[in-house]
């Protein structure tokens, strides 16, 4: 199915059955938010009479006033939780139908911790929080979408606060493979290189801008002597490349990476040494680690962030499942994050409809819904 239809599709699908559900929806938005501002003042106020009640009474006015207004937040934070959670199952689960029956699954952890962690991509992490979970079939395969974050605590030793690093920030995707494997195969992004690094700028500009602005501004001569020294550098500071309202930041730090691969895997070399460079691979089959990594395959998870906008991509290809772990500054299917906003804006549920195509694209791109392997 080519743009145009797709375009198409998406302008019946909202007509018909978006903006039914979104108008009562809206609505109820305004209600909520009506009875959040009279309850947050509420509790403003009994936060301001439990100090005034300290400071001219006793500190038994203290919890007199405070704990009504702690109630109060804790209501509020509860109540619009509920909508927008009932938002995505409404109104995001809608789009996803355009590609097949899918599931939104805020109470079902899809990719556990002990999954992540086997891998050895993120061996310090300690936390994980997830912001999105959808599971369904797509063409008759199985899908797992999950937008996570992950994080561990760094001590800033004596007389210094504790700090809080991000070790992947992104999208897992995990699908079937139409045949299983014996082994498994992991691959580590380690740098991006130039290419990588301008492909990332391109679909990065390409939603607000256009293919065809975001390319000239990909293949400037500005961009094209920055990130060449980056990538003769081999750092990755664009991974925290951020696009606001406010214009563009870019943070410049370097962080150390590690991973912790399981004794049983050793390391594969390729003949494609540039290939090499990039990523670190390592199975405990060499000889079908060589079988799936073909030419195709690797030119193909190269350019995965031309696709959908990632920066490092790892992979992992086991018994009959391929995972990918994409970082990516993106926020993906937000609908209703803030109760004071409206949700009855076409334009974000054509922004939602546009990351839904790249996902899929994504699995095109690696031809997974075919018959050929890998």
């Amino acid at each position: 199915m080519d743009k145009n239809q797709l375009h198409q599709k998406f302008q019946e699908l909202y007509t018909k059955k978006l903006e039914p559900k979104i108008i009562p929806l809206e609505q109820e938005r305004k209600s909520i938010a009506k009875a959040s501002n009279i309850n947050l003042l509420i509790a403003v106020l009994c936060l301001i009479g439990s100090i005034g009640g300290f400071l001219l009474l006793s500190k038994a006015y203290i919890l007199l006033f405070l704990i009504p207004a702690v109630i109060m937040f804790v209501i509020e934070n509860k109540r619009q939780r509920k909508f927008r959670l009932k938002l995505k199952q409404q109104l995001l689960m809608e789009l996803f139908s355009l590609f097949g029956k899918f599931m939104y699954c805020p109470d079902k952890e899809l990719i556990t911790r002990n999954e992540i962690r086997k891998t050895g991509l993120f061996p310090k992490f300690n936390h994980k929080r997830d912001d999105d979970r959808i599971v369904g079939n797509y063409k008759g395969m199985d899908i797992i979408i999950v937008e996570t974050e992950l994080t561990h605590t760094e001590s800033g030793g004596e007389g210094n606060s504790d700090s809080t690093v991000t070790d992947f920030n992104g999208l897992i995707i995990k699908t079937t493979l139409n045949k299983p494997y014996k082994g498994k195969t992991l691959l580590y992004q380690k740098v991006i290189g130039q290419k990588g690094q301008k492909q990332a700028i391109k679909s990065l500009l390409s939603d607000s801008l256009g293919d065809e602005q975001a390319d000239k501004i990909a293949n400037s001569d500005v961009v094209n002597a920055v990130t060449g020294v980056l990538a003769f550098a081999e750092k990755l500071p664009l991974k925290h490349l951020k696009l606001s309202e406010n214009g563009v930041s870019l943070s410049l730090n370097n962080k150390n990476k590690e991973i912790r691969v399981a004794g049983n895997l050793q390391k594969v070399t390729l003949e494609d040494s540039e290939f090499n460079q990039m990523y670190d691979i390592y199975s405990d089959d060499q000889v079908e680690a060589r079988y799936i990594l073909t030419p195709t395959f690797m030119e193909r998870l190269e350019n995965v962030r031309e696709v959908i906008g990632g920066f490092d991509v790892h992979c992992l290809i086991e018994n009959k499942y391929i995972t990918l772990f994409i970082e990516t500054p993106n926020d993906f299917f937000e609908i209703g994050n803030n109760i004071t906003d409206s949700i009855n804006n076409k334009r974000n549920y054509e922004c939602i409809f546009v990351q839904l195509i790249n996902i899929f694209n994504l699995i095109h791109y690696f031809k997974l819904d075919k018959k050929l392997g890998l």
